[in-house]
């Protein structure tokens, strides 16, 4: 397989309530997938070691506020609801249509953090962040 850059612009965060119907959060800017390995001291007589820890992981995401989402994209506003009632959300970040050997993440989580800005010179925007139950997923699409 030809190496080939992946393009933001073709990577949608979508969300569902039941795992089965997906809504993409519109006007998205930004997207990322944290990873992190806490490090235990296991230093000892014979010098200094560390050892893995607890793994953790998170999605952050940033976008423009879209007031009233056509049908099947979600914005602030739903967002802020699952915030509110601490719902579990379904969620997977990747490529619409993947394409042999693209990359999907996926899990379920909470919505973490929302936060939304409102300049008077420009578009209101909003970041958050998905606390992620357990590990997320991984799948390469193969065909």
């Amino acid at each position: 397989m030809a190496e080939h850059k992946v393009s933001g612009i073709d990577v949608f965060l979508i969300f569902s309530r039941d795992g089965n119907t997906y809504d993409t959060l519109v006007c998205l800017t930004n997207s990322s997938v944290t990873r992190t390995t806490s490090e235990i001291d296991a230093k000892s007589q014979c010098g200094p070691d560390t050892q893995p820890g607890t793994q953790a992981n998170a999605v952050s995401f940033e976008g423009q506020v879209m007031q009233d989402p056509s049908s099947g994209r979600i914005s602030t506003d739903e967002l802020d609801d699952f915030w509110r009632t601490k719902e579990t959300v379904y969620w997977k970040l990747g490529k619409l249509t993947p394409a042999i050997g693209d990359v999907t993440y996926s899990g379920t989580g909470f919505i973490a953090e929302l936060n939304e800005n409102n300049p008077i010179d420009n578009v209101s925007t909003f970041t958050g962040k998905i606390g992620i139950y357990g590990i997320l997923s991984k799948s390469t699409a193969t065909s």
